[in-house]
Parts: C-alpha cells; sequence; structure tokens
C-alpha cells in the first residue's frame, strides 16, 4: 500500500512538473502587452493573474518554475534505476547484435576460405595431371642447356683457371689437321673465284689497281673466317656431338661423375678451347692461301702483275682487318663447339638420337655463325 501511494504521489508530481512546464514555456515565450488585453478568463487560464484579480504576470510562472525544479528523492532514484536498467538493456542488445554480427561474419568468411582451398586444390590437381603428360619443347631446354655450359665453360677457363691441358693439347692436334687441307681447299676455289668476278669487271672501266686491295678487304673481314667456320662445323663439329651424344647414351657421362671427374672440365672445356684457338690460326693460313691462288689466276688467266695486286692489298689493308679476322674466327670456334657439345650432352633415344643430335648441332652451328658474324660486323665496322 505505501508503495503504491509513493508511485501515485511520483506521477502526481510528474504531471505537475510537466504542466508547470509548458505553462512556464508559454509565459516565457508570449509578450506581456497581448496577456493584458485579453479577458479575464483568459488572462486567468493563461495564468497571467491570481485569484484576487490583481496583475501577476511573473507568479504562476515562478510557482509553476519552483514546483518543476522540485524532484522527490525516491523518483528521481527511480527514474536513475530505470534508466540504467534500459541503458543496460540497450548496451546487452547491442553486444548481441555485434556477437550475432561477428559470428555471421566469421561463418562467411570461412565459407570463402573454404571455397578457395577447394578451387585451388583443383587447379593444382589438374596442374599435375597437367604437367605429367607434357614435355617442353626439345630445341627449347637443349637451347638453354648450352647457354648454360657456355657460362660455366668462361667460368671454368678464365675465372678459376681450371683447365685440362692433356685434353685440350689432345684436342687441338685433332682439330688442326682434320680441318686444315679442307679449309685451305675452299679458300683457294672461293679466292680464285672472287678473283674473275673482279678482273672481269673492273677490268672493264681501269680499275684493275683495286683489285688486290679489294681481295684482301674480302678474305680478311668475311670470306677467310666464315668459309673456315663453315669447315669447322662440318669436318670436327658434328664428330664431337656424335662421341658425346654416344657417351650419353652409353651412360659413360654417368661414369665419369660416379668417378668424380667433372664432364664439363674433362669433355667441354678442352674441346671449346681447342676449336678457339685452332680456327684463328687456320684461319690465317687460309687467307694466305687463298691470296696466293688470286694472284696466280689474276697472271695466268688476265694478265694482271703479281706486284700490282699486292701493292694494293698492302695499300688498303691494315691490321685492325687481321685482327677482326682472328676474333671473328675465335668467336666462331667458341660457338662451334658449345652447341656441338651441348646437343651432344643432351642426347637421348640410342643411335637415332645420335644421328638427329649430330645433324641438329651442325645445322645450328652454321646458323650461329652467320648471326653472330652480323652482330660482330655490326659493333665493328660502324665505329
Amino acid at each position: 500500500a505505501t508503495a503504491s501511494v509513493h508511485h501515485r504521489r511520483d506521477m502526481a508530481t510528474l504531471a505537475m512538473r510537466a504542466v508547470g512546464s509548458s505553462l512556464l514555456a508559454r509565459a516565457r515565450a508570449e509578450p506581456i502587452s497581448s496577456r493584458a488585453g485579453r479577458p479575464r478568463a483568459a488572462r486567468v487560464r493563461a495564468g497571467c493573474l491570481n485569484r484576487a484579480g490583481a496583475k501577476s504576470t511573473q507568479v504562476l510562472p515562478r510557482r509553476v518554475e519552483r514546483l518543476g525544479a522540485r524532484q522527490p528523492r525516491g523518483w528521481t532514484c527511480a527514474a536513475r534505476s530505470t534508466v540504467a536498467a534500459s541503458d543496460a538493456k540497450a548496451e546487452d542488445d547491442d553486444e548481441a547484435g555485434d556477437s550475432a554480427g561477428a559470428v555471421k561474419k566469421y561463418e562467411g568468411s570461412a565459407e570463402l576460405a573454404t571455397q578457395l582451398e577447394a578451387a585451388g586444390d583443383a587447379v593444382a590437381e589438374y596442374l599435375n595431371e597437367a604437367l605429367k603428360t607434357w614435355e617442353p619443347p626439345k630445341f627449347l631446354w637443349r637451347t638453354l642447356y648450352t647457354l648454360l655450359l657456355l657460362g660455366l665453360v668462361v667460368k671454368r677457363v678464365l675465372w678459376q683457371r681450371k683447365l685440362n691441358m692433356q685434353q685440350t693439347l689432345q684436342q687441338i692436334a685433332r682439330v688442326g689437321p682434320d680441318t686444315l687441307g679442307v679449309a685451305m681447299l675452299t679458300s683457294s676455289f672461293v679466292g680464285m673465284v672472287f678473283t674473275i668476278q673482279f678482273c672481269k669487271e673492273f677490268s672493264k672501266v681501269g680499275l684493275t689497281r683495286v683489285i688486290g686491295g679489294l681481295l684482301g678487304l674480302a678474305f680478311t673481314r668475311e670470306l677467310t673466317p666464315v668459309i673456315c667456320a663453315i669447315v669447322l662445323a662440318g669436318r670436327v663439329g658434328s664428330a664431337i656431338a656424335a662421341e658425346l651424344g654416344t657417351m650419353q647414351v652409353s651412360e659413360q657421362v654417368d661414369q665419369l661423375r660416379t668417378l668424380g671427374s667433372d664432364p664439363v672440365d674433362y669433355l667441354v672445356a678442352p674441346r671449346v678451347v681447342a676449336c678457339a684457338v685452332s680456327l684463328p690460326i687456320l684461319s690465317l693460313v687460309s687467307f694466305s692461301i687463298g691470296m696466293a691462288a688470286s694472284i696466280l689466276l689474276a697472271d695466268l688467266r688476265y694478265g694482271i702483275s703479281p706486284n700490282a695486286i699486292i701493292d694494293s692489298a698492302a695499300k688498303y689493308l691494315e691490321s685492325g682487318d687481321i685482327g677482326i679476322m682472328s676474333f671473328k674466327a675465335l668467336a666462331f670456334g667458341a660457338v662451334i663447339a658449345t652447341i656441338s657439345c651441348g646437343w651432344g650432352q643432351t642426347t637421348t633415344g640410342g643411335a637415332k638420337g645420335v644421328g638427329e643430335s649430330t645433324t641438329a648441332s651442325v645445322v645450328i652451328s652454321l646458323v650461329a655463325i652467320f648471326v653472330v658474324d652480323f652482330f660482330i660486323s655490326l659493333t665493328w665496322f660502324q665505329r
């Protein structure tokens, strides 16, 4: 009963406070002059007069204000408790909403991660099956292996100063005699062919005195190193590819590794160095033979004095021309030997593979000769 009484009192106090606040707001908002011009009943209702009828424009608002300012202690505690409970409930609701959102977000992330993992497993399985049956192009991996082999040879010979001299001398003794005769014969006939063309055309315009210089420049700059390189590729490069290919298919290279010998030091580096050293010497000899054959043909067939050709060659030739001939021959020899060794060591398929490797090494060496010749000429003669 006591609680009910206090509750009704609190409700009445709250109602009076609301009424007083509204009256106070209306009293403050309305000017005094407008209230004074109203009828008595209206002014009484508006709160501008007291019971005695005297003018009092501020008594009722002040009372209402004081009444609104009074707050029972019990109501304040109850209101505070209600507000605190409402805030706590709102916080609990927010926390519950956040927890539910976090759970939903975690469930969505877990589902996405599961889907991505399944997709990754499917792609990995597909790639695994595809790689089991896929093989890279033979020419591609053979080319990469040959470039790697060239890098290893340069590292061993130039940086580490590591070279099997016995094997190198044996290969030089093999490369020189095998190539010299064919190179000299080829150079002499090529020189005579060019002599026929030059003498026939330049005799018409009276320029026979420049034939020797033209022959000398043509031989030193292009003909001699290219001809000797072609002969070396066909005569020695094919033999190297066949030899190393046979050793590869018969597992002799694996036996060398088992015995502790490096195939690069024992098989590859000596052959590369032998070809690179022998080809410049062959080029010098072939140049001399080719010029001699040209002089002999010009004298016997066209009546041009040998002294005129020699003087013309001495006039136009320079020491740099001999140097570029030697440099080209060295580069061609190294390229031919590296390609032959690379194709030989990557041979597969028995005797048939050996034949294919030999043929491919010669063809690729010939192409590489002209490619390297172009880049060296482009670099050297544009200075």
